[in-house]
């Protein structure tokens, strides 16, 4: 996830946004809360049939989970994002993992690379951000080799995560015109209209178990960037109200723990 993530929930002001996205991303601490979804990663990278030797490029990595999974498999990966601040804690991340991953600022609507450059294109829970679909998709296709595949990861509108994201956009400004939700990439028509046919696509499920909905939702408000923007946009009450109303509704425990999952569409050409 990156800079798009906050577009949405802050409501369209990309040049407003683009002046302060390394220091929204610099707030909360987005590196624990990606953390949490390690496993989206690794079932993309086994789906995407990563081998050593491969070329891979892992579009708007993030802090770079699936990039670090990639090179641990030996491929030769390149991770991009359009923040400088996960850029950054990405690379770290890469140096303690003692992977070389060539780590890269860019726009997933303007990929900096030749065509047909990597055997696998991949992204975890980041390109979806993007706000050109099309845009997106083609670059996708552009930079894969044609003997190649992309494989891709996004959240549901039905699951768990889709309405988190659907709730908080209730609350954000209105978003600017044309805009397309990004939980159209976690739907099957969207993505088959956008890499064509012959798309293979498996549903998995993170799962979260957290002490209590309090502590969970507290560790979000504070943690996760995009969270952390909007309570100093629309203010702190409605976000927290609306945040918690979320986690409480989706909480399957019943002992005072918090345990729900996340939805998310794996899709593979």
């Amino acid at each position: 996830m990156g800079l798009e993530t906050a577009h949405w929930l802050i409501g369209g002001n990309r040049r407003r946004l683009d002046a302060m996205t390394d220091d929204m991303w610099g707030a909360g601490d987005y590196q624990a809360v990606a953390q949490k979804v390690t496993s989206i990663a690794d079932v993309l990278v086994r789906r995407a049939h990563v081998e050593s030797g491969m070329t891979v490029l892992d579009v708007a990595c993030g802090t770079g989970n699936a990039s670090i999974a990639a090179a641990e498999l030996g491929a030769r990966v390149t991770g991009l994002d359009f923040s400088p601040h996960l850029i950054a804690v990405a690379r770290e991340l890469g140096a303690e993992a003692n992977v070389d991953i060539e780590w890269l600022e860019g726009d997933a609507q303007s990929l900096p690379f030749n065509d047909d450059s990597f055997d696998r294109v991949i992204s975890a829970i980041g390109h979806m951000f993007a706000p050109d679909h099309r845009r997106t998709a083609d670059e996708l296709r552009r930079v894969s080799r044609k003997d190649g595949c992309i494989a891709i990861a996004c959240w549901t509108p039905e699951g768990s995560i889709g309405a988190m994201f659907q709730r908080l956009g209730e609350i954000s400004a209105p978003p600017p015109p044309g805009f397309q939700s990004p939980l159209l990439w976690g739907t099957e028509d969207h993505v088959r209209e956008l890499l064509g046919d012959g798309v293979e696509f498996e549903r998995h499920d993170v799962e979260f178990d957290e002490p209590s909905a309090a502590s969970y939702a507290d560790f979000m408000l504070t943690r996760f960037p995009p969270l952390v923007a909007l309570r100093a946009d629309v203010g702190d009450e409605i976000v927290r109200e609306t945040y918690l109303r979320w986690v409480d509704e989706v909480n399957e425990a019943d002992d005072g723990t918090l345990r729900y999952r996340g939805e998310y569409l794996v899709a593979v050409t």
